[in-house]
């Protein structure tokens, strides 16, 4: 059984964000949401300030990364939100330091912040980690979870749940 790596936290939490089940959003939340769940996954002080600018590109490198994530479960991304994701991806660059992993150049807390789970998400791709972490393919749920499964198949967030609706939804296609 695999573990989430350290560096892949930030940015399973960052992902999920975002709740289709319960239909909730932080970033939809505005702005001090946002600062207030970056501080609560201590990822900014408490007193930082996220301006709308910085919502916007929270927004994109989430779209970005939830459609990477889709794939990694063999689904078909939106390109709009590959799209935005590339482009937020271009406005947090990353640099390869010698004392860390990755470093990036930003201006405050909030883009040091997005630069920590883009760093994550860099940090997986190169060591092959990143095909564990997965977007539920059902489309009332689409959570992102951990595939700590020993031959890396898990499809599902939950087999209980979405799993067993998915079984139960074929079996019903099947005897119509």
């Amino acid at each position: 059984m695999a573990d989430l790596p350290a560096a892949l936290a930030p940015v399973l939490a960052f992902v999920n964000t975002i709740d289709v089940e319960d239909g909730t959003d932080v970033l939809v939340d505005g702005p001090r949401a946002f600062a207030a769940w970056l501080h609560d996954e201590r990822l900014v002080p408490r007193r930082a300030a996220v301006g709308v600018e910085e919502l916007a590109l929270a927004v994109d490198l989430r779209a970005g990364l939830r459609a990477e994530l889709l794939r990694n479960n063999g689904g078909t991304p939106a390109a709009a939100d590959l799209r935005a994701g590339e482009g937020a991806l271009r406005r947090l660059p990353l640099t390869a330091g010698l004392d860390a992993p990755w470093q990036t150049d930003a201006t405050g807390p909030v883009e040091a912040a997005l630069g920590r789970i883009v760093a994550g998400y860099v940090q997986a791709r190169a060591d092959g980690t990143w095909s564990r972490l997965r977007r539920c393919p059902a489309e009332d749920c689409q959570w992102v979870f951990w595939d700590s499964s020993r031959n890396a198949t898990r499809r599902w967030c939950s087999m209980r749940v979405c799993g067993n609706r998915a079984k139960v939804r074929a079996f019903q296609q099947r005897r119509s």
